[in-house]
């Protein structure tokens, strides 16, 4: 898998797109000749076109839940052979829910205070998705914190900065950082060459807010 982070660093963060839109324009706009393999490594191998296939992606804009189908690239590495499907940071992947459609979930209880019926009503999810969210979202908040910067740091304070220009940064470091997305369920690793995640060249990188 290839990850591209660089959609919020572009917003203006008055979101009138939906995540359809964002996820074609990312895959558009990327240069696969940039991306080193993230199995073997490789910093310049030959890529050649794959296959490609299609997968539901969920956002929630002008109080709509809106499911769109997205048509996802793979590319073969020539010095592995693995194949390599290129995800867009809006998509989360192996979920059918946008990030954007999840942090609106979240925000909407931590921010907004809203009960979990009203939320589930809202987003058309039931409330055993909704926990399944925030025990995650706890999971990796700990994992990016550490247990005791995270008792420290609530989750209200979180969503006043997330989603702003650094996100991609955010997303990007703890991708690089724990081999998976956050959001995504860690038992699918993404196994992120260890190489890669030391040494990221800058063509791997957002390019924005990068210390």
């Amino acid at each position: 898998m290839i990850r591209l982070f660089n959609i919020f660093c572009k917003l203006n963060l008055i979101i009138t797109k939906t995540a359809k839109v964002l996820f074609d324009e990312a895959v558009a706009s990327f240069n696969i000749a940039d991306f080193p393999c993230p199995s073997c490594g490789s910093r310049h191998p030959g890529w050649s076109l794959f296959d490609d296939y299609e997968r539901n992606l969920i956002s929630y804009a002008d109080g709509k839940h809106i499911n769109e189908i997205v048509t996802v690239l793979r590319y073969l590495c020539s010095s592995c052979g693995h194949t390599h499907a290129i995800i867009p940071e809006i998509a989360i992947p192996y979920s059918v829910y946008s990030i954007f459609f999840v942090l609106a979930v979240l925000r909407d209880r931590f921010i907004n205070k809203m009960t979990i019926d009203s939320i589930c009503q809202k987003y058309i999810i039931s409330a055993r998705t909704f926990y399944r969210w925030k025990k995650l979202y706890e999971q990796n908040k700990q994992l990016w914190l550490g247990v005791l910067d995270d008792i420290s740091t609530d989750s209200d304070n979180f969503f006043e900065k997330h989603p702003s220009p650094k996100t991609s940064n955010f997303l990007y470091e703890f991708w690089l950082r724990h081999g998976l997305s956050f959001l995504q369920h860690s038992h699918h690793g993404e196994k992120v060459h260890f190489d890669i995640r030391l040494h990221p060249p800058p063509a791997f990188s957002p390019g924005f807010y990068i210390t």
